[in-house]
């Protein structure tokens, strides 16, 4: 399974991959809008199949996200693109909400912009104000408390061979 998941992990198809699983995962979500009060909770459907395919389907799709960024989400492919993205993560999951509502708010209603292009012009203005906002953040952060020098952890004689199998 290891190297099935590391030849996947090298080919061009995992980006691809990776961007399709989590659209089809959006998509495929169950999600209840109406007379229900907002609330996303498998018990709430009336429908017994229905609560059983949405939650088996939904486990399904995380344990596939999952087992494909395992290998593929740790790697250094860029050492500053890896510390932005990576970095900001935490930042963006508490902030994204109140930069939806703000784009929502101050851009979609008021000018009634249609679903597709307002779907877009969300995207990426949240993902543009989550870095626009993490940038000068982190960096006055830096500013004050300076990031520690870590060395490199030695590897046990056990976790080396491990390590040296999974290469291979």
């Amino acid at each position: 399974m290891k190297k099935r998941r590391n030849e996947l992990a090298d080919s061009i198809i995992t980006p691809c991959a990776i961007v399709f699983a989590l659209f089809f995962y959006s998509i495929t979500s169950p999600m209840v809008y109406s007379n229900m009060g907002h609330l996303f909770f498998y018990p709430l459907y009336s429908s017994y199949p229905l609560q059983c395919l949405y939650t088996c389907g939904t486990w399904m799709w995380v344990f596939s996200i999952i087992w494909m960024m395992a290998l593929v989400g740790n790697d250094k492919f860029n050492e500053t693109a890896y510390n932005l993205i990576c970095g900001s993560s935490l930042y963006a999951y508490v902030s994204h909400y109140f930069f939806i509502v703000m784009i929502a708010v101050t851009i979609i209603r008021p000018y009634k912009i249609d679903f597709i292009p307002a779907f877009f012009i969300m995207i990426i203005g949240t993902e543009f104000l989550i870095f626009a906002t993490y940038i000068p953040l982190n960096y006055l952060y830096e500013l004050c408390v300076p990031p520690k020098q870590s060395k490199k952890q030695e590897l046990s004689e056990g976790d080396a061979m491990e390590e040296k199998e999974i290469t291979e």
